[in-house]
């Protein structure tokens, strides 16, 4: 019997790993749900992250697009390009939607507001019929932001991925080994060794606060209010108003008039920019 952490696809450390990584692939194509990647090891999120959006981008009934947090403004005009071929029915329907899933990957977690974490929670939990979804990998981080905890009250799942010991570790380089894998692995085996000495000399404590999450968590928070940026024009999807949205996300939506929001992002890639990969 083949060893189920050696596949064509590359390797996962453990079994446990493979059946969750799995999992959550699983819950994001065929679940519509979005999902975090989160460990205190960045070599790992990296691994398992970079594997996971390799799948994404070999899938024809899923388009993957980057969103780097600092403007909210063109997150807006993104969603408002994408609904403008639904109709309100569309927008607010559920499972036989159809299109493909369009999942948005979150790298950079460090510059998220709670403005833009409400609008990214808003739009793929109020618009199921836009299939949308987030991929969060949150590197050296047990857990999420506060601010995305707090805006997610449904359909996110997490998986903290677990950090093997050095005993672990020298047992699957010795399988990998076995398998003639050995330069494969070499490199993360490596890099998470240095990590272990930087912690080592840097502890947890000493730099970005970390908490022990489970392995998979469903969250269900209220979302939060915020009222930090002045109203622009009024977009043209005024269910978005009734499905419950913040006071900020009714200052921008309820304006003079009704006026389309600026157009497209540009392609030059400004912070808070969205593109396809």
């Amino acid at each position: 019997m083949s060893d189920v952490r050696f596949d064509a696809e590359g390797f996962f450390l453990s079994a446990v790993d493979q059946a969750r990584y799995q999992r959550m692939m699983d819950s994001l194509v065929l679940q519509r749900r979005s999902i975090a990647l989160l460990s205190s090891s960045g070599a790992l999120v990296e691994h398992y992250g970079q594997r996971l959006l390799r799948s994404l981008r070999s899938r024809p009934d899923v388009v993957l697009e980057t969103y780097t947090p600092g403007s909210p403004e063109a997150l807006m005009g993104r969603l408002n390009q994408l609904l403008e071929p639904l109709s309100v029915d569309q927008a607010r329907g559920g499972d036989d939607a159809a299109g493909p899933l369009r999942v948005f990957a979150l790298h950079e977690l460090e510059g998220l507001d709670p403005d833009e974490a409400a609008l990214l929670a808003r739009m793929v939990q109020d618009l199921p019929g836009a299939r949308m979804a987030l991929l969060i990998l949150g590197y050296r981080r047990r857990r999420l932001p506060e601010v995305l905890e707090d805006s997610f009250r449904r359909g996110l799942r997490s998986w903290s991925i677990p950090v093997p010991s050095e005993d672990a570790l020298a047992a699957f380089e010795a399988d990998a080994d076995a398998e003639g894998l050995g330069d494969e692995v070499a490199s993360l085996v490596a890099q998470l060794r240095r990590e272990r000495v930087v912690e080592a000399i840097v502890p947890p404590e000493a730099g970005e606060p970390l908490v022990e999450a489970p392995a998979i968590e469903t969250l269900a928070h209220a979302p939060s209010a915020s009222t930090r940026f002045s109203p622009p024009a009024l977009v043209r999807w005024p269910f978005l108003l009734a499905a419950g949205l913040t006071v900020l996300a009714l200052s921008w939506w309820y304006g003079v008039g009704q006026k389309a929001l600026s157009g497209p992002v540009s392609g030059s890639r400004p912070s808070g920019e969205l593109s396809t990969r």
